[in-house]
Formats: structure tokens, C-alpha cells, sequence
């Protein structure tokens, strides 16, 4: 197995819950409404064609390339996507992947912080993969912060976008 293959005990614990936050994060940044369907189907061929691409002799950042595009042509083949929504999940995938990116930076300072960081790397690149798979979990949960918090800040850019389309003194209209 190559240095970025993952066990099937961390797909299950860390790739699963991980894939699911990455194509719910899609959905969100994109404003594409949910349709569960739909969502499972995404969902089942990122995390299976991803788990698929870490197992291919490749250099460490190419799986991430071929995700990036993966996530983008799965997206656009179960949502059938207009021009606008290519755009549209284009930037949003590049953006989930540096909130994942972001989440393991957080993850890894945390354990530093925890453990000191030569445990803190030992733990991180354990060979185990419970215990890695266990060491990981804070990486998601930094994952589903910041991709509910994109949420509720999109949220807010929306209702000040059907706010500002009021007449009032700011405008003179």
C-alpha cells in the first residue's frame, strides 16, 4: 500500500463521514437543494471513486487534483448542471477542499497542542488505522464547523441581498 492509501477501518471512520460533510459542503456553496436520492448517489461515488484513487501509485497532492475533478464531473452528472452551476461548483469544490485542508491544519495543531509534536505526528501517521481513524475524528468535526458556518454566513449574504432590494434612504430611490 502507498503512503496515502487508507484501510478500510479509516474509510469506514474518517472517509465516509468526511465524503458525506465534502458533498453536503457542495450542496451548500452551490445552493443546490438536497434531494436525498440524489445526495447518497453523490455521495456513494465520491467516497467510493476517492477511496479508489488513494489506492493508485500516485505522488501525494495528485489524489487531491483527481478529487477536485471527480467531485466536479460527479456533481455536474447527477445535478445535469447549466453553465452557471459548473461556475458555480467549480469554485465551491476548490473551496471545500481547502476547508478540508484547513480541518486537517486544525486537527494536527490540536494534537500538538494535546500531545507535543513528535507524539502529535506519530498519532497522525500511525500505521494503525483505529487509531489513526480516532485521532482524526477532530479534522471532521473542524470540517463540520466550517462548512455550517459557510452555511449560516451564506444565509445571512442572502437575507441582506432581499433586504437591499428595499428602497430606502441608503439608496434614494
Amino acid at each position: 500500500m502507498n503512503g496515502i492509501a487508507v484501510n478500510i477501518i479509516v474509510l469506514f471512520f474518517k472517509g465516509i463521514p468526511e465524503g458525506l460533510l465534502t458533498v453536503l459542503a457542495l450542496h451548500i456553496f452551490t445552493q443546490t437543494k438536497i434531494q436525498p436520492k440524489k445526495y447518497l448517489l453523490f455521495s456513494f461515488i465520491y467516497i467510493s471513486a476517492t477511496y479508489l484513487i488513494r489506492l493508485l501509485p500516485i505522488t501525494l497532492g495528485v489524489h487531491t487534483v483527481f478529487s477536485l475533478f471527480l467531485l466536479i464531473l460527479t456533481f455536474q452528472f447527477v445535478h445535469n448542471g447549466q453553465l452557471s452551476k459548473v461556475i458555480s461548483s467549480i469554485i465551491s469544490a476548490a473551496f471545500v477542499l481547502i476547508l478540508v485542508a484547513v480541518s486537517e491544519v486544525l486537527n494536527m495543531l490540536l494534537l500538538i497542542l494535546i500531545y507535543g509534536q513528535p507524539k502529535a505526528e506519530a498519532l497522525f501517521n500511525a500505521s494503525n488505522g483505529l487509531i489513526k481513524s480516532l485521532y482524526t475524528i477532530p479534522s471532521t468535526v473542524f470540517l463540520a464547523i466550517l462548512i455550517f458556518a459557510g452555511y449560516f454566513i451564506l444565509k445571512k449574504i442572502d437575507m441582506r441581498k432581499k433586504n437591499n432590494g428595499k428602497a430606502g434612504k441608503t439608496t434614494g430611490v
